[in-house]
């Protein structure tokens, strides 16, 4: 008897998750898998419980029942950081990036989190190639190379949005999970960023919750349909788009 995962078994999962604040139950036996190089999307209308089953899966709060495994391992009681040096990254809905820093410098600063670099040591640790050069490389992946020197407070909404999936890039994630990330875009900067996870999702497990439909339906392999904290639907998106039930509760007043 080994503890090997099984060949078929998803690389990240969530088993009935139960959360509840007080007589509101946030997520309610909440259970889906990610594959490698597959997009899922977790929609649902405001005060579903998706960013609380978010927060679930990073290792933010901890569930009161269930559990999340990554490759094929118990990972619960694992805090947010713990997680995240295991190939776990989140994005949160607000955009997260330090101002004052350029760009190059708030990527370095995601390089030098996956070291384990201490924080004391980022003067120096900004003149380090070691940690500059795979900042300059994740910059050029996501399209924002030329922007490097710039001060990150400076950027556009949409750059800062860029910016923030730079750095979680630069921990060298398996898993991303993704807090409407064309929150507060305009339809060039959701284009922007939308060509961005298409061209990232071969090598990583995407969880991306996002309200704007369109990105959905164009992104998803999987879509779940979130409401009162419980799953209403999953499965391929034409299907989802067409039941009745995920109709009548979110998509007729989304699409």
């Amino acid at each position: 008897m080994t503890d090997a995962m099984p060949i078929t078994a998803p690389i990240f999962e969530a088993i009935g998750l139960r959360k509840s604040f007080g007589g509101v139950h946030a997520t309610r036996d909440l259970s889906l898998t990610l594959e490698l190089g597959e997009v899922h999307a977790l929609i649902g209308p405001n005060g579903a419980g998706k960013t609380t089953a978010l927060a679930q899966l990073s290792g933010e709060l901890r569930p009161d029942a269930g559990s999340v495994r990554f490759r094929g391992q118990d990972i619960t009681p694992l805090s947010m950081a713990a997680r995240s040096r295991l190939g776990i990254a989140r994005s949160f809905q607000i955009t997260a990036v330090f101002e004052d820093f350029t760009v190059l410098d708030n990527v370095a600063v995601a390089v030098q989190s996956r070291a384990r670099h201490h924080f004391a040591f980022w003067r120096p640790a900004a003149r380090d190639r070691t940690l500059i050069e795979p900042a300059e490389q994740v910059l050029e992946q996501v399209g924002l190379a030329g922007f490097a020197k710039r001060r990150a407070g400076d950027l556009a909404h949409g750059q800062k949005r860029q910016l923030e999936i730079a750095m979680a890039l630069a921990t060298r994630p398996t898993v991303l999970l993704l807090d409407e990330p064309m929150a507060g875009m305009g339809r060039a900067e959701s284009e922007t960023i939308t060509e961005l996870l298409e061209r990232v999702r071969p090598n990583h497990a995407i969880l991306l919750v996002e309200h704007d439909m369109d990105v959905v339906f164009r992104l998803a392999d999987r879509v779940s349909v979130l409401v009162g904290g419980a799953l209403l639907a999953s499965g391929p998106p034409e299907a989802v788009r067409q039941d009745a039930q995920v109709r009548a509760a979110y998509l007729e007043e989304s699409i």
